[in-house]
Parts: C-alpha cells; structure tokens; sequence
C-alpha cells in the first residue's frame, strides 16, 4: 500500500491530479480494522481544460504508462499489484470530502484518506447493503466525531436520510 500511495503523491506532485483522498472500504480501514476491498478508490480533482464538457482520466493514464503501470483489472489500472479505481472527485460533498482529508504520514510516507465522517455521509448518498454496513462500522469507530457528522449531514441536505437509517440500524 505504501508503494501505491508514493505513486499518488508523484501525480500530484506532476501536477496530473490537483487533489486527491483515498476513499471506500480502504480509507474506512484506515481509521480501523482492515476491511476487505477489491480495489483502491482514489477521489481527484483533475486539470480540466477550460470550456471543456467532457472529464478525462487520460492524464493520470499517462503518466501511470509512464511510470510502468498499463495493466487494467476491470475498471481499476493495476499499482504495484493493487487495483487503483480513479474517480473525478464530483458534487459538494465529494469536493468536501477531499478538501478536509486526513494527510497522513508513516515511515516516510504519505496517504491522503477521506475521514470517517465524510465517509459515513457518502455511504448514505449510495445506499448498498455495503454501504450500511460500513455505516455501522464507522459510526462505531471511537475517533467518529458526531457532532461532525450532524454539521456535514445538515449542510448535504441528508439529515432525513439518516435518521432514517440509524432508527432502521440502531444506531439511534
């Protein structure tokens, strides 16, 4: 996981991606237990040419194929044999949730990973089983701030939302 994410770091550093946090079940397993994935989820801000109606991945392609990565598992490009699904970081919350990313830092290291709080309130906007589960995942994790939580949620419009899913849950 390191290697991958030191390959993250030079996107951003090359200027490809202006921004980036790991989401998904990888960054829930971040602020916890480990939690089986099939890919990583990297959410980016990409350079879109001005005027232009289309996001392009491209960019990062490239310069993934010039770094030596060009293998493809469905829709994630294989790095350092970790598929690494690149998704345009899209809608305030999304935006949001990588603005206010945890940076952190481990021998040498860096990781850009979604908080807990953002992570719960994406969950909600999806709406798979998974999605609940790792609700209540990380609405049990001892460093989720509630209060956090009730602030994103009131300004994303999905307070409602989750009312309804902590009654169904209880977790209320």
């Amino acid at each position: 996981m390191q290697k991958v994410c030191d390959v993250l770091e030079q996107l951003l550093m090359a200027g490809v991606v202006g921004k980036y946090a790991i989401g998904g079940a990888t960054a829930a397993g971040f602020h916890g237990e480990p939690l089986a994935t099939r890919d990583i989820d990297v959410f980016c801000f990409l350079n879109v040419r001005e005027g232009s109606f289309l996001v392009s991945l491209e960019p990062i392609f490239k310069k993934l194929y010039e770094l030596g990565f060009s293998e493809f598992d469905e829709e994630g490009i294989i790095i350092h044999g970790m598929p690494v699904q690149f998704l345009a970081a899209s809608g305030e919350l999304e935006i949001e949730a990588v603005n206010n990313a945890d940076v952190l830092h481990w021998d040498g290291h860096t990781i850009r990973v979604m908080t807990p709080e953002y992570l719960a309130a994406i969950a909600l906007t999806v709406g798979r089983p998974k999605d609940r589960a790792r609700v209540v995942y990380l609405y049990s994790l001892q460093d989720f701030q509630s209060p956090k939580f009730t602030e994103i949620l009131k300004h994303h419009g999905l307070t409602e939302t989750w009312l309804n899913w902590a009654k169904s849950l209880g977790l209320e």
